[in-house]
Formats: structure tokens, sequence, C-alpha cells
């Protein structure tokens, strides 16, 4: 699989979590679920800037299913920088705003990583390490491990890119229950297009790049905007 593939390994009710990738949470009986968005590296020379469209058919008790979704913005310039947002889900047949929550910046250059709470207008700086995790043949080096059972599902073109998908079928032994993950990654961005995820438990799960537009991103939208306030440093 590829480094950027959603490995989405079911824990109760959430979504195993990667660093720096949780697109946002929603309450489902008192429980918060994590649904883990498409990873962004913070690789150099592949500038874009985007938008990743999540949609959530959550089954429900008795029958039917509860459809939700949310868009979020994202981009990436020639330094490797990462911008990326948490917007809040709203109904699938609503043409309103997705609240935003908050945005965070990547900053390989300076080893920072910047999260801004969109309600409190504050932004908090830390360290941040860009992750190495890809082979030489593009395979990943994650925690899934090669005993995830995985097979080729060919090439297409997406957005004008090429890509090769990939399924992840996870069996939970307790219940016999599968987990299925479609991904189809472009080597050109170094990450997935395209991230079905479909479990009896969670329901279906799709997150799709819309809106691509290949090039440098205005550096505005690796800017704290004016009026937030910041703490912390590199060094915490």
């Amino acid at each position: 699989m590829r480094a950027s593939v959603l490995v989405g390994l079911l824990l109760g009710f959430s979504f195993s979590v990667l660093p720096m990738t949780s697109q946002d949470a929603d309450a489902v009986g008192g429980v918060r679920t994590q649904i883990v968005g498409i990873e962004i590296p913070a690789v150099a020379n592949a500038p874009f800037t985007a938008k990743v469209l999540v949609t959530w058919n959550r089954p429900l008790v008795g029958g039917g299913t509860a459809s939700r979704k949310y868009y979020t913005r994202v981009a990436r310039d020639s330094q490797g920088r990462v911008r990326r947002e948490t917007r809040e889900f709203i109904p699938a047949d609503s043409n309103a705003e997705p609240p935003l929550r908050t945005f965070t910046f990547l900053d390989p250059v300076s080893s920072t990583r910047t999260v801004c709470n969109q309600s409190t207008m504050s932004c908090v700086i830390g360290p941040f390490q860009a992750r190495v995790n890809l082979t030489a043949d593009g395979d990943t080096l994650s925690g899934a491990g090669s005993n995830v059972p995985h097979e080729s599902l060919g090439q297409q073109t997406m957005l004008g890119l090429s890509v090769v998908g990939t399924r992840e079928t996870v069996s939970d032994s307790q219940s016999s229950t599968l987990t299925r993950t479609d991904a189809w990654y472009s080597q050109d961005l170094q990450m997935d297009l395209s991230v079905d995820r479909n479990s009896p438990q969670m329901g279906e799960v799709s997150l799709k790049v819309i809106e691509l537009a290949r090039g440098e991103p205005d550096a505005s939208w690796f800017a704290v905007p004016s009026g937030y306030q910041v703490t912390g440093s590199r060094n915490q």
C-alpha cells in the first residue's frame, strides 16, 4: 500500500488516527467518531491547492442510513509546507458552508506545526518532523504491515493524473466483519486522490480530491491571519 493510503482499522466506533490526518469528528450516541482524512506528505516540488470532499453514509439502528458530508481546503507549496482544515459535518443535501473548526500548517523547513482554532482565534506552534514513509517502489512502511491483505485495482486517470488503485481488506477476528478500503494513489503528487472505506459498523466513507489546481498556492495560505493570538515555539 502507498504511504497516503488510509488504513482505517476499526477500534470500537472509531477509525484509527494517523498523525495529522484527522479531518473531523462526529458524535454518534455520545461517542466521538474520527474520520481519518487523506494524508498529504510534506514533500517539496509538488505544489497544489484543492478541496477534499468527505461523505459518510452511516447505518442506523433499525434500518436506513444517515448521509452527511463536509469538505476541507488543502494546499502544499514548493517548499513542502502543507495547509489543511477540519470542518463540521452537514446534511448531505445541504448547500451550507461546513463550519470551520481548525486549520493547520506543517512546515518541514522550520520544523514547526501551527494549529489554529477558529472559535478562540488562537494558534499554537509546536515541533514537526516530516515522516518518511515510502520505499523505493512507493510502498508504505506504515504500521499496517504486510499481514493486511491487499490487491491491485489497476490504473486509471483522475483529475488529469495517472493513479494506481489498491484494495485493503481487514478482518475483525472477534466478529468476522470486514473493513474494505479502496485507494487511488498519484505518484505525481505522492498522495491519494480517492479513498473509499466500507464496513458494517461505520457504513460507507468516501474521500475525494476535487477542484485540484497544480502550481504554487498564494503565500497567504501559510500565514496566521491577523487577529489570532500565537503561543508556543518549535522547541516545545
